[in-house]
Formats: C-alpha cells, structure tokens, sequence
C-alpha cells in the first residue's frame, strides 16, 4: 500500500506535497545554478584558446574537472549514506562552486582557468549525489522519471537563459572577465534557494519505497531502534544489474569527450564558412538550441519512461548520441549547425533525467547516495581520457576522428546495454517501473 493510503490522518497528503516542494526548489536551485555556469561554459573553450591551450589541454582540463568531480562524489554520498545529512552537503557543494568564480575571471593562463574547473568540479561533486537522493526521497517510485524530468527540465531552462544573457553582455560591450563576474549573481541566489526553502527527507520516502512496510512497531531490517543505519545495512550489496549499468555507462562515456569539442566543432566550421553574418559571436546561440531542446524534452522523456519502461527508454538515448555525434563528424556547412545542435539537446533531454531515474530503480536504497556517487563517479572517471583522447585524435588526425570515435563506443554501449540489462522479463520490470512497492535489488 502507498503512503498516500497507509496514513489515515492525511499525513500522507502532507508528505506528498512536502515531496513536491522539495523537488520544484531543487529545481530552482539547479535553474540558477546552470545560468551562471551556461553564461560560462560555452565561453570556456575560446577563453582557454586565447590564452594558448591547444586542443589536447583543453581536453585534459575538461577530463581533469570531471575526474575532480567524481572524487569528491565519492566521499559525499558514503558520507550522506551515513549521516543522512543531505541539505548540507548539497549547500556546500553548490558554496565551493560560488566561490571558484573569481578564480575564473581573475585568470592571466590556462593553468589558472584549470584551477577554477577543478574547484568548481569539487563542489558537483559534493552536491550531487546527495541532491539526487533527495530527490528520489521525495518522490514516490513510480514518478522518479517525472520527478528527475522536472529537476532536468528547471536545470536545463536555466542553460537557456544562461548563454542568452552572456551574448546580452558581449554584445553590450563588455568583455568575458566582467561576464565572468555578473555570473556569480545567479549562482548565489542558487545557494540562497537552499537555504531557504529545501528540507530534508531522509529516511521519509526510503522507508515507503522499501520492498514491504514492516509490521506495525517493528524495527525495519538493517536499522537500529533510533532508526539509524546499521553496518550490515550501510554495506547492501549491488545488484547484478548496477554493476553491469557502471560497465556499460563506463564504455559510453569514453568517447563522450565533452561539449567543449562541440564548441571547438562549431568554431572550425564558422571561420572556414567566412559568413560576414555567422560568427564565432553566435556560439552562444548555437550551445542555447541544444539547451533548449533538452529542456523542452526533459520532462515528457521522463513521463515516457515512467510509462514504457525507464530502461527502454535509456537504451534508445545511445543511439541517439551515436547519431549526433556522427552527424558533427560529418557536417560540411554551418547552416547545418543550427541542427546539430538541437539534435545534441534531443539526445541530452531523453538520457540525463532518465539514466538517473533508471539508476534510482536498481540501486539499494539504503546505499542511495552511495549508488549515485558511484555512478557519477564511474562517468567522471571515464571523462578524463575521453578528453585526451578526444584531444589527441583531433590534433593528430582530424576533428571527424573525433566525433566518429564517440559514435563508435555510444553504439557498443547501446549493444551491451540491449544484450544485457534490457533483456528481462516484464514481470521482472514492473515493480521497479510502475509499482508502489518500491526498489527492486536484482542480483
């Protein structure tokens, strides 16, 4: 029986639009957060090129960031596992992400603009994991992929707004260190929605989505009588199943060498094409189109996956990935740009929100956080020699090597992922995707 049920004082209802709230504030948190990032990242490449990074340097400092990152996700879903103290290592990691602006627009070398990804980095890292399992504690489990489609949705909004208002400012006058600044006005407000207005939920929802509601006064397995976590619970093994998603999402993000050699792409193709009115000035419109299509799609591929089956709908993004990427390699006109990108938004806006909601129907629930640090971490990992890779074929080939690299490994992941997670019983399936009764644990 749901929660909304078991509670006949209307508890339930209470809890049901606390979850709400939850989620829509870390979706604000998430929105603001990507305008200041969004009003940077699509700068990022042709700043570090102008201070004399070549291609294979800033496929170290994308891969280096990411590797940052997924140390410090690590450390903070053990961490939030073990404590349950999600509210303030989300708030710090969104602090320390605050606090590496100045870096960024005070930076004189590549090396210095290293420096700020690395902070940067750190603070997703740390805020992360414990924010999406917030998330999936403040949703019931047949809407994770809705309530993960919101949180991507705000997020992704705000990477609209972001390269909007940057091409406002250089088109203004003003030059990227002074953008670099006004950025961190979103980014705080970022850190003040959560102070504000986010609430803890841990051990609420985990305690609904368990595979069954223990008799009445019992004390649930794996807790002690406080309702602690206890070592055996803190140590549930992984499924089967998460640990082949890991493989699979290993294999996947070796050729995903970052968006920054999109941009490098983008950049190429508009000084070959010498349009007098497409210029470099406009990546920031191109970098909005894929933003915008992801937002756009975030939430109904989420409400699709709910629907049709969370891992249907993951294995269907690899091959988009695979076409996009292939479709870069092979673009010969910067007219055709204009639907690159969207094309990249579409495959972001039917993955991102959905691996996650798909992650958070395989993973334990008393190792949440755990799980999705992992998870994070695994991609983080893979993204720092997909970066010197993605950098070295470029250089020592061409930038089609590149792209048709990543095409080829999103489509062995894609393969893997068909042959071995998507082959299961329906019967199977269904508790997970559509039941009340929670999470399953497959081995």
């Amino acid at each position: 029986m749901s929660e909304r049920t078991t509670n006949g004082d209307g508890s339930g209802t209470a809890g049901e639009r606390l979850g709400r709230r939850t989620i829509f504030a870390l979706g604000w948190v998430s929105f603001f957060m990507d305008v200041s990032s969004e009003m940077i990242y699509p700068l990022l490449p042709v700043f570090l090129s102008s201070l004399g990074a070549g291609t294979v340097a800033i496929g170290f400092v994308a891969g280096l960031s990411e590797g940052t990152a997924s140390l410090f996700r690590v450390i903070s879903g053990v961490i939030s596992d073990r404590f349950r103290k999600r509210k303030s290592a989300i708030l710090l990691g969104y602090g320390l992400s605050v606090l590496a602006r100045p870096i960024l627009a005070l930076s004189a070398a590549w090396g210095h603009v290293l420096a700020f990804r690395l902070v940067d980095r750190a603070g997703k890292g740390i805020r992360t994991p414990p924010r999406d399992a917030l998330i999936a504690e403040a949703s019931p489990p047949d809407r994770y992929g809705r309530s993960f489609g919101i949180q991507r949705a705000m997020d992704t909004a705000g990477a609209v707004i972001g390269p909007l208002l940057a091409t406002a400012i250089l088109a203004g006058g003003l030059g990227y260190r002074s953008l670099f600044w006004i950025a961190m006005i979103p980014a705080a407000a970022a850190v003040a929605t959560i102070h504000v207005f986010v609430r803890e939920h841990a051990g609420r929802r985990a305690a609904a989505a368990g595979p069954a509601l223990p008799p009445e006064g019992a004390v649930p397995a794996g807790r002690s009588a406080d309702g602690a976590l206890e070592g055996g619970a803190a140590r549930t093994p992984l499924s089967r199943e998460m640990k082949l998603y890991l493989a699979v999402t290993a294999i996947f993000y070796l050729g995903n060498s970052s968006s920054f050699f999109l941009i490098l792409r983008a950049k190429e193709i508009i000084t070959e094409a010498r349009s007098p009115w497409f210029t470099v000035s406009l990546i920031p419109i191109l970098y909005l189109t894929m933003n915008l299509s992801s937002a756009l799609l975030s939430y109904p591929a989420g409400k699709l996956a709910d629907r049709a089956g969370k891992d249907r709908i993951a294995f269907l993004g690899y091959f988009l990935f695979a076409a996009a990427y292939a479709a870069f390699a092979l673009a010969g006109s910067a007219a055709a740009l204009w639907l690159l990108f969207p094309l990249q938004g579409v495959y972001l806006g039917f993955t991102e929100g959905v691996g996650t909601a798909y992650l958070a129907t395989i993973v334990p629930q008393e190792r949440r956080a755990t799980g999705f640090a992992l998870y994070h971490t695994v991609i983080g990992l893979a993204l720092l020699p997909a970066g010197l890779l993605g950098g070295w074929l470029w250089r020592r080939f061409s930038p089609e090597a590149t792209f048709l690299a990543g095409s080829a490994f999103a489509l062995a992941a894609g393969a893997l992922f068909g042959a071995f997670l998507l082959r299961r019983r329906p019967a199977a399936r269904r508790p997970a995707d559509g039941g009340t009764h929670g999470i399953e644990t497959r081995r």
